[in-house]
């Protein structure tokens, strides 16, 4: 694409001035439209395509040429480009004078954010923790007087602010706060994209606070206490599934969808549970089913028991006490048991990435750098 600026002479007023137009070519057809400034041709350079002279009237004028080429660019680049049509000249005018949404204040945003994102990807789970986190943001800016900020506004202080109010506050753990902010950051981007703003807001912010959460994980005697344990009622059923999530590794919403379908035979016989991960929904999951895990299945008719996630944690709290394990169990403990345990058994790193379904085996290392590095000093020890 080729922008230029040129003078309409033929247009002149009884000022002398002559209005300055603006001629998108892509593929040698052409799109012109009227820029609004109208100037003196003396003070037209040709070559440069801008206003000559460094008082405020032309430095105002050059501004809004820069500004009116930096739109274009982004439109085509960023809305046109890559499309199955052809991109025309025609297009990118049409969308540059198209009277755009304005969206300007931070909450408002956010839920603009949240309801594009679900008309385009339609995931209901993803919607569902936006309009959590909208929330959350919601009462934090209200917290700290700013119920009403402008997207403008979105700078480093305020950032400071609702991070010390989310984690010193509202208690929330810092992995919690960065997934907050996460969306917070991409709603800002967003607005860029769909340009409520010419620039992308604290975009280079980092949570002043280091997450020294540990993984927390069951040992095997720990996880014996649960599965040689009969419990009464209910908590029996969600006992059952937490030691499924401990030997397969299944993130509660997966656990959730688990059903027979999900169960396939390889060549040899073996069976696997086939599924892919909900929160990566390109991170498919081969996890082998070992006997306990058959007959708990089994033990349900395939049809799990379902459970929300804040009742399941409760629960698991209960059968915590009720066989005196003193970690502070969760349904993601289970997931974290699995890659543990598998460490431990020294299965490859790289066996253990694929069975948890994660997007990369980096993260993998992350999650499980302690866990890695006592392992790495037990086998030290037998050596020496």
């Amino acid at each position: 694409m080729k922008l230029i600026f040129w003078l309409v002479k033929n247009k002149v007023d009884t000022k002398k001035e002559v209005p300055i137009y603006c001629r998108i070519t892509i593929d040698g057809k052409r799109a012109e439209f009227a820029t609004g400034l109208r100037v003196k041709e003396s003070d037209f350079d040709v070559k440069k395509k801008r206003i000559k002279g460094s008082n405020k009237l032309s430095e105002k004028y050059n501004r809004r040429l820069e500004e009116i080429c930096y739109k274009l660019n982004n439109i085509y680049f960023n809305e046109i480009l890559g499309k199955n049509t052809p991109p025309t000249a025609q297009d990118v005018k049409d969308l540059f004078r198209t009277k755009r949404k304005t969206v300007l204040i931070l909450s408002d945003l956010l839920t603009d954010y949240a309801t594009e994102n679900y008309r385009i990807f339609n995931q209901e789970y993803k919607y569902k923790r936006h309009k959590r986190f909208i929330k959350i943001l919601n009462k934090v800016l209200t917290q700290v007087n700013k119920t009403r900020v402008k997207i403008s506004g979105c700078n480093h202080y305020l950032f400071d602010q609702i991070a010390h109010n989310l984690v010193n506050e509202c208690k929330y753990s810092v992995g919690y706060s960065q997934k907050v902010f996460s969306f917070l950051k991409a709603a800002l981007k967003y607005a860029y994209n769909k340009r409520y703003v010419d620039r992308i807001y604290a975009h280079d912010y980092i949570l002043p606070f280091t997450n020294k959460t540990e993984v927390v994980y069951l040992e095997e005697w720990e996880l014996e206490k649960i599965t040689g344990h009969r419990f009464k009622g209910a908590l029996q059923q969600w006992a059952d599934l937490f030691v499924i999530q401990c030997y397969t590794g299944l993130a509660y919403v997966d656990l959730t969808r688990l059903n027979a379908s999900h169960l396939k035979k390889d060549n040899q016989g073996l069976l696997w549970i086939n599924i892919t991960r909900q929160k990566v929904d390109t991170a498919e999951c081969n996890i082998p089913v070992i006997s306990k895990v058959w007959n708990l299945l089994k033990k349900y008719n395939f049809d799990l028991p379902q459970i929300s996630n804040q009742k399941y944690n409760e629960a698991l709290k209960k059968i915590a006490k009720e066989v005196g394990i003193k970690k502070n169990l969760t349904t993601h403990v289970g997931r974290k048991t699995y890659g543990t345990l598998l460490l431990n058994k020294d299965v490859p790193i790289e066996t253990v990435s694929r069975l948890l379904g994660h997007s990369s085996i980096k993260t993998t290392e992350k999650h499980y750098a302690k866990v890695l590095h006592m392992k790495i000093a037990r086998d030290i020890r037998r050596i020496i």
